[in-house]
């Protein structure tokens, strides 16, 4: 997975409960203000009058994680239905004229494992426009039945294209192994079988359920003041109601942490290698959100601590001459806060040559991640020291004063905090990773590395996985592949 390359910091808050904020909540970022509607709907503003433009989203809690294994993919199709129509739109076509109108040449809507989302730019004058225009795409979709056929075939288009794509089947592979009583949790895309008898009944079941306001957020930003935007939004949407049906503040069940007796090796062949490099990376479940959000901080900053080339981590293993990893941009790890699939990674790439083979240097690495660099991480002197984890909140706050460069850009990145961890977390956040000491760090390494056994898969070229299958095979590596990467094949 790839980590996020900043969090978002908006110093210590206090936060008014329940749905009946009605006024605005200020940040510690001057420019950012927070409102809850008595529907439950948050509001985020950000004032930035550097363009005469407004970026609109509305993000609803109701990604991949939110699926079972007989709905598994119909967020997503939802998702593409917003375009086809609505109560004020009758079509597709009314409804792109209506982008068209608005000068919107930027739109779209995504589907994430902890999230979807909607958003454009619209100019700064027609802020009314755009929040209507989202009111009636999220709250009244036509969900016409010919016009679900037809997406149907889009989507499984693209689930087709993408079976035979690396990058997929690796995703694929390692969220089967990593959560195997839930791995339609991580699958935005879902099963091909679900997308073709999905039927319109589907879809408004997914709408009564989780696209309602108390699972909704709306992020405004640019050429706005934050009063005439909370005026606004109360008008367009302080009607929209729950409903009985409606899953609200849902605990999302998933594969439990320590699955492993022993570390799982997968050898994927993978055509976009070279016979001359190969590639390392090693699994680990880490905290969620949802359950541990007080364990977050430290990996954050374990994750910043690890990526210093001057640290233990990376200078020992770029300077061990058996491991032959050319330099520091060739080795590192991380971790991402995700709202229950939290994933602790490592990854290295390393030069292929005569004096080992592919599988003996990758079991040395893993070796060395697995004990020398835990190790480490309890040693003074090896990256993990006070001012180390000084330095690591000094870039923290240089990359916050970056991403408020744009609003769109802050909220963006805000809308994923907000959908992953919750509002309280992401508002709280800077005044949390301040008081992360040493010895936060090394209780996070303690509790969710040591002795801890994951996953690793090995990337090699399919060229040279043929030349020395039976080596793969005797030292416990199994291939992974795009027959064997994918959980709704093996439970047709």
């Amino acid at each position: 997975m790839v980590r996020r390359i900043f969090k978002l910091f908006f110093g210590a808050v206090f936060l008014l409960g329940g749905f009946f904020c009605l006024s605005a909540q200020e940040t510690a970022v001057s420019s950012l203000f927070h409102y809850t509607l008595e529907n439950g709907l948050e509001l985020f503003v950000m004032e930035n009058d550097s363009a005469p433009l407004a970026y609109i989203e509305i993000a609803v809690k109701a990604g991949a994680v939110t699926q079972t294994p007989e709905n598994a993919g119909l967020f997503h199709l939802y998702e593409h239905m917003m375009f086809k129509g609505n109560e004020k739109y009758p079509n597709q076509k009314e409804a792109y004229s209506a982008l068209n109108k608005m000068g919107v040449s930027d739109w779209n809507g995504t589907t994430s494992i902890d999230r979807v989302n909607y958003f454009f730019t619209v100019p700064a004058a027609l802020l009314k426009d755009g929040l209507e225009y989202w009111s009636y795409a999220v709250r009244t979709p036509l969900l016409d039945k010919q016009e679900l056929e037809n997406e149907k075939a889009v989507v499984l288009s693209e689930i087709e294209g993408g079976l035979s794509e690396p990058g997929r089947i690796f995703g694929a592979g390692v969220f089967k192994e990593m959560f195997p009583s839930c791995p339609w949790k991580t699958d935005t895309s879902g099963s091909p079988q679900i997308i073709k008898n999905a039927a319109v009944e589907d879809l408004k079941k997914i709408q009564e359920e989780y696209y309602v306001p108390a699972n909704t957020a709306l992020f405004v930003g640019g050429a706005v003041e934050h009063n005439e935007v909370y005026s606004l939004v109360n008008e367009i949407y302080g009607s929209w109601q729950n409903g009985k049906n409606a899953i609200i503040r849902e605990k999302i069940e998933t594969s439990p942490k320590n699955l492993f007796k022993t570390t799982k090796k997968l050898v994927f062949p993978d055509p976009r290698s070279s016979k001359n490099i190969g590639r390392l990376v090693f699994y680990l479940r880490g905290p969620d959100a949802q359950t541990e959000p007080e364990d977050t901080y430290a990996a954050d900053v374990w994750s910043y601590l690890l990526a210093n080339p001057a640290g233990s981590f990376v200078s020992e293993a770029v300077g061990n001459g058996d491991f032959n990893i050319p330099d520091a941009d060739y080795i590192g790890g991380g971790y991402s806060t995700m709202r229950a699939t939290g994933l602790i990674s490592f990854s290295a790439a390393f030069m292929n040559d005569e004096k080992l083979s592919v599988t003996e240097r990758a079991e040395l690495i893993l070796d060395y991640w697995k004990n020398q660099a835990v190790k480490d991480a309890f040693k003074n002197g090896t990256g993990y020291d006070e001012s180390d984890i000084a330095k690591v909140k000094d870039r923290l706050e240089d990359s916050r004063i970056y991403s408020m460069e744009t609003a769109s850009g802050f909220l963006k990145g805000l809308s994923s905090e907000w959908a992953s961890a919750g509002t309280d977390y992401a508002l709280s956040y800077d005044a949390n990773i301040v008081k992360v000491t040493r010895k936060d760090v090394t209780n996070f390494v303690e509790k969710y590395i040591k002795d801890k056994n994951g996953l690793a898969v090995l990337f090699v070229n399919p060229g040279y996985y043929e030349e020395h299958k039976k080596e793969f095979e005797k030292s416990g590596w199994q291939e992974l592949n795009s027959e064997n990467a994918r959980w709704w094949k093996e439970s047709k």
